[in-house]
């Protein structure tokens, strides 16, 4: 039987913050974040410096928007899959006959 864990409601205020930073055209204040996702100013500014801090907000004078960190977390997922993709492509060739048994 599996074990149900509980949801951590910081860290899913988190993500609704980056989630909405990634929707954004370009750089938004803490305020129009807090208003737009009806969460305190305060908490807010305290998870935009968290995220500052870890690379994954950018301050823009004093605005705010995604930082590179989750680019680098997206050219990590790509390259193992690249590279699943050529271990499944060698199998295929392999039980194709073209793979030199």
């Amino acid at each position: 039987m599996g074990t149900t864990y509980r949801r951590i409601k910081a860290v899913d205020t988190t993500f609704e913050i980056l989630e909405y930073l990634a929707d954004q055209r370009g750089p938004v204040t803490g305020a129009q974040v807090a208003f737009d996702l009806k969460v305190p100013f305060p908490t807010v500014m305290c998870h935009l410096a968290t995220a500052q801090d870890r690379g994954y907000v950018q301050v823009v004078g004093e605005q705010y928007r995604l930082g590179m960190k989750l680019a680098v977390f997206w050219a990590r997922m790509k390259s193992l899959k690249e590279g699943e993709l050529q271990d499944v492509q060698r199998d295929l060739d392999i039980l194709n006959g073209n793979g030199g048994l």
